[in-house]
């Protein structure tokens, strides 16, 4: 009787929690757009797409995908030096933009599922954010 239970309800069950985190997901990202667009567009553009050679590209960025850790930490702390954007070496300053945990779990999920980046689902989250620590 339990295996039969477990076998009706499971399914319901699981499906409900991907639906919350979806749902939790798509209010991120709707969130995540403005702060996008008050804080990231004048650099890197409203379609993702950066200034060559300055401000590399946020769409379809390889950086991005292989490693959000830095992302983040690039957008809770700024960025000086070189870094490779899709084969592209850029060396420029990004300042902090003094932005809370939430805003930058906010504005990475929206980075990460637009202009043909796909986060397959992952959320960053407040304390993913909250993880990522200074470098001293």
């Amino acid at each position: 009787m339990k295996k039969l239970l477990f076998l009706i309800l499971g399914p319901v069950f699981y499906s409900a929690t991907l639906a919350d985190q979806d749902d939790a997901l798509a209010k991120s990202i709707e969130r995540g757009k403005l702060v996008y667009s008050e804080n990231c567009i004048t650099c890197h553009m409203g379609t993702g797409e950066g200034v060559p050679a300055s401000f590399p590209p946020l769409a379809k960025s390889d950086y991005l995908i292989k490693t959000p850790e830095k992302a983040i930490y690039a957008v809770k702390f700024g960025l000086i030096g070189k870094i490779k954007v899709n084969g592209i070496d850029y060396d420029n300053m990004m300042p902090a933009p003094g932005l809370d945990n939430n805003e930058i779990a906010d504005v990475m999920n929206y980075i990460q599922n637009s202009w043909g980046n796909s986060s397959d689902k992952k959320i960053v989250t407040e304390k993913m954010v909250e993880a990522v620590e200074e470098k001293k």
